[in-house]
């Protein structure tokens, strides 16, 4: 490739030169010499041919692994998903991914994220090395290096997408929609913690930085800052699914309002899945919960959090060391979920289970089954034993407008447990309860999003309670038909390659009608 001072020397030469001469001279052929020759301007020009697409590819990439959250680690965002989904090659596409995050070999654990905050000007990370305990993992991710990869990735293209690589070209206090004071304020930490900040704009104090010392490491430069951000993450045993949700979240608004913390949740949240209405008879007591139930609750969003597919042995040692309670517990309530087939033993340890589209159908079938009994039981009572239904479905009606996937599952199955409850059949509505354990397992593992389907589900669940309250069984069990057979195809199509198996599916349920 020739630069115009090239051409221009070379076009010099030719005045006292000959052809011959200045091409062996230069490499140039005497044809383009005598081009040169004949040009006026001797600057580059446009190339001709297929324009570069990589640039313009990077940006869709980006767009789309941003905004994946924890879903960043599932089919639906590999490579050849990406190149499906955007019409570009996968050659191309493997290209942007590199960009965003490191090579696998360089994924080798030792730390953990501790803290994550944004808003213009300042981005602030955490890091804490991790205490082993003697334990015989020398230091290895606690989950797989390559989801670990894809998650740097997720973090990379949600700062690039943002636009904080323009902060600093930024002025005027409009843009600070997060207050500076809070976020210098984190930056006196814990001594233990290793603090990383993206400040362009020069606002952290220079006394900060020399009171926090080699621990904490201010970058001006973005290209920078990401370079030491990918290699850091790269030293960690994992990287929170909650973390990418939320940056997924503030992408479209700057990643203003970013601040996730080290969750430790010793109590469970409540939510319709951990309320006291929303027992589990076959393995919670009805009393007060041990730390192994609380521990067998939590681990669907420890499934969610983490990443785990189907197949992936469960670390005992990180659910310890997030939950702050002894490993021992930790193995006591996952053997209980082994013998209860929550969990898969078959290979030693405790493992997320397989999931084929035949175990979809049978869970389904066998809830529509269930379902059909508990409605014309429930529609021969006296009213007052709807009242538990009619406080479920304004759980349901409450969390749609959150648009909130997860909000939106937990309280539609809470009120399907409710239904089973309210219908005195004390066989039904405990096996009822254990296909829906079953069903919570599945929808973690499949990380299935229920928002888009809110609206339905909310519509399905008032059509069944008006029927039961006209003792109607015959119109709430169509509508519970229609609502399971959605739910079904909705799962089964993310089961990879395999398509829903509709003959399969009919002959299971056509007895039911």
């Amino acid at each position: 490739m020739y630069s115009p001072e090239d051409r221009r020397a070379a076009v010099a030469a030719l005045k006292t030169d000959t052809i011959a001469e200045v091409a062996a001279r230069t490499g140039a052929s005497p044809s383009t010499l005598r081009r040169w020759a004949g040009r006026r301007d001797l600057a580059d020009r446009p190339r001709s041919g297929r324009p570069p697409i990589q640039a313009t590819a990077d940006q869709v990439v980006e767009a789309l692994v941003a905004t994946a959250g924890a879903r960043i680690s599932g089919r639906d965002y590999s490579t050849r998903a990406l190149s499906e989904a955007t019409g570009l090659s996968q050659s191309i596409v493997s290209r942007s991914v590199r960009s965003l995050t490191v090579p696998v070999a360089e994924v080798t654990g030792g730390r953990e994220l501790v803290l994550a905050a944004s808003g213009f000007p300042l981005v602030i990370l955490g890091f804490r090395a991790v205490d082993t305990g003697g334990d015989d993992s020398n230091g290895r991710p606690a989950v797989p290096p390559r989801r670990i990869q894809r998650r740097i990735a997720g973090i990379a293209a949600a700062l690039r997408s943002a636009g904080v690589q323009r902060w600093a070209q930024r002025f005027g206090s409009e843009h600070r929609q997060t207050p500076t004071a809070d976020l210098l304020a984190l930056l006196a930490g814990e001594e233990n913690e290793e603090l990383l900040v993206f400040d362009p704009l020069g606002e952290v104090p220079d006394d900060t930085v020399a009171e926090a010392g080699p621990r904490a490491r201010v970058h001006r430069g973005f290209v920078e800052f990401v370079a030491e951000l990918k290699s850091v993450l790269a030293g960690c045993q994992d990287i929170p699914g909650s973390l990418l949700d939320q940056l997924a979240a503030r992408v479209r608004h700057g990643l203003e309002g970013v601040l996730w913390r080290e969750s430790v949740q010793i109590e469970p949240r409540r939510t319709s899945i951990t309320s006291d209405s929303m027992e589990i008879s076959s393995w919670l007591p009805k009393e007060t919960r041990s730390i192994t139930e609380h521990l067998a609750i939590a681990l669907r969003e420890e499934i969610i959090d983490s990443g785990y597919d189907p197949g992936d042995r469960i670390n005992p040692r990180l659910l310890s060391r997030r939950m702050r309670v002894p490993r021992a517990s930790v193995d006591a309530a996952l053997r209980r979920m082994v013998d209860d087939k929550l969990l898969d033993g078959s290979r030693g340890g405790a493992r997320i289970p397989l999931i084929t589209t035949v175990d979809v159908l049978d869970l389904y079938a066998a809830r529509m089954a269930i379902g059909e009994v508990v409605l014309r039981s429930l529609a021969l009572r006296p009213q007052r034993y709807l009242v538990p239904v009619q406080l479920a479905l304004r759980q349901v009606e409450a969390s749609a407008p959150t648009r909130s996937g997860i909000d939106v599952e937990d309280a539609d199955l809470h009120f399907q447990q409710e239904l089973a409850r309210a219908s005195g059949l004390r066989e039904s509505a405990r096996t009822f309860e254990s296909l829906t354990l079953r069903l919570r397992l599945f929808i973690s593992i499949l990380q299935l999003d229920y928002s888009p389907a809110s609206d339905r589900i909310v519509s399905d669940d008032r059509a069944i309670f008006r029927s039961l309250s006209r003792s109607d069984a015959k119109t709430a069990i169509e509508v519970w038909r229609g609502k399971v057979d959605n739910a079904v195809r909705h799962m089964a199509g993310l089961l990879g390659r395999r398509r829903f198996d509709q003959e399969l599916w009919t002959q299971l349920t056509r007895s039911l009608g």
